[in-house]
């Protein structure tokens, strides 16, 4: 009742608000039909900051009407007040693949890669909508993070919905896309639950992650799981997916854009074709011999030795 509540509230306030979102995902004033526009008023920093605010909130509040009205996500509460996060029905009981956004810090929560970039372009460019249909067309289960959510740190968050729900998935593959701080918080992670982490999770995305590998305490066999199954996407104006950096930073690919807020929608089917191969069932080695000269001589000697010792038993 509390939830039907909520978005029952929700959906007054998207009608009070004087700005609406298009059939193709573009947001416009109700009356005028113009574009959001971006103001700074030097005079009013705080009433430029409410109207900001506000603006997060509509999309907020939108993009959540989205997941549970169209996806059908539901929210699941973590323990001790900690915040939620969304999930597709039966996520954890999908043996198949789970797929797990991380979002950068600030203000973005479920759902929503970048509420700016929402507000610049579409949905399509600047919330993980996109990212969540591809991977309903795979069936595979889907689990959005919420790190800005509930007072607690964005890894203390990792951390918790790691030990609450993602490490007692049924999933034979857990593949994670980290865009940001998000990944700083995954490599967080694998500092404290290495053995869990490199034992469930298939393969990683780094999106113009702010993580470290130097930085951050991981073990050396830690850095080693991640060269083997993670990719950096970097900001970039190289082509997407042109290397980028040196070998002993890792698989670093260019995102083709140099805007952070873009990154995540530029490289979503790059990001994808790598979570592809790497869950694909890999083909049992064909066993061969290598025949060399001396080897074959000797097996023509101990096939010559055979034909003799019958022909002598005779």
């Amino acid at each position: 009742m509390e939830m039907a509540s909520n978005l029952d509230h929700n959906t007054q306030s998207l009608s009070r608000f004087p700005y609406c979102f298009t059939e193709e995902g573009h947001l416009c004033h109700r009356v005028t039909g113009e574009s959001y526009a971006f103001r700074f008023n030097c005079h009013d920093v705080e009433g430029t900051q409410r109207e900001q605010a506000t603006l997060c909130s509509f999309i907020t509040t939108y993009v959540y009407n989205i997941l549970e009205h169209h996806l059908q996500l539901q929210r699941a509460f973590l323990p001790h007040s900690e915040g939620f996060v969304y999930t597709s029905p039966g996520a954890l009981k999908n043996k198949r693949a789970l797929l797990v956004l991380i979002q950068d810090a600030g203000s973005m929560h479920c759902g929503v890669w970048s509420w700016r970039m929402v507000v610049r372009e579409c949905l399509n460019k600047g919330s993980q909508i996109p990212y969540i249909l591809w991977a309903m067309t795979e069936s595979w289960a889907v689990l959005l993070m919420n790190p800005n959510e509930g007072g607690k740190s964005p890894e203390e968050h990792v951390c918790c919905v790691w030990d609450c729900m993602i490490s007692q998935s049924a999933a034979e593959h857990v593949v994670v896309v980290a865009h940001g701080y998000g990944g700083l918080a995954f490599v967080d992670l694998l500092c404290r639950r290495a053995e869990g982490v490199e034992s469930r999770v298939s393969a990683v995305a780094f999106i113009d992650s702010s993580h470290n590998v130097w930085h951050q305490p991981l073990r050396v066999d830690g850095r080693g799981w991640l060269r083997a199954h993670s990719r950096r996407w970097v900001l970039s104006s190289k082509p997407l997916n042109g290397p980028v950096g040196t070998l002993r930073a890792g698989m670093q690919l260019s995102t083709g854009t140099l805007c952070h807020d873009s990154a995540p929608a530029a490289c979503m089917e790059s990001v994808f074709r790598f979570f592809t191969k790497a869950i694909r069932p890999r083909a049992s080695p064909t066993p061969f011999n290598i025949i060399t000269r001396s080897r074959r001589l000797a097996q023509e000697r101990d096939i010559r030795a055979g034909i003799n010792s019958h022909d002598h038993n005779k």
